[in-house]
């Protein structure tokens, strides 16, 4: 996961602003509006507000549709919500725990606390507070 991500993060940092646009994966499920504004901005594509209820479009006539045996299509067919975000904490051995900052030193480089297990990535917009209570 670290080489993954070290090099996924120079090769960014290698192109520049302009052309990657670093996304931090638990701020987008959290406050989803602001992140694809600023994805779609960033690709000059307009903005619509469709991209915040996808799964009201899939399988439908002019959507998306999806393969009915692709594991992660149970979770893509759900709103945005906070289900994944803390689904691994517990997943892992406690000497990786413990390790964690030296395993994976891009946690700290990217702004996360390689101790807290679980994390606290912040509070969550209205909307997918409502959408993790519905779910």
């Amino acid at each position: 996961w670290n080489t993954a991500i070290s090099t996924m993060y120079d090769q960014c940092q290698a192109v520049g602003r302009d052309r990657c646009l670093m996304v931090h994966y638990e701020q987008l499920v959290l406050h989803p509006a602001h992140w694809m504004r600023k994805i779609l901005d960033f690709l000059d594509v307009p903005w619509n507000e469709s991209v915040l209820h996808h799964e009201e479009l899939i399988n439908k006539p002019g959507g998306v549709i999806l393969s009915k045996v692709e594991r992660s299509s149970d979770q893509v067919i759900k709103p945005v919500n906070m289900d994944a975000l803390t689904k691994w904490v517990g997943q892992f051995p406690d000497d990786v725990v413990r390790d964690m900052a030296d395993l994976a030193p891009m946690l700290s480089k990217l702004g996360y606390d390689p101790l807290a297990n679980p994390p606290h990535y912040g509070l969550p917009d209205d909307l997918v507070a409502d959408n993790t209570k519905r779910i």
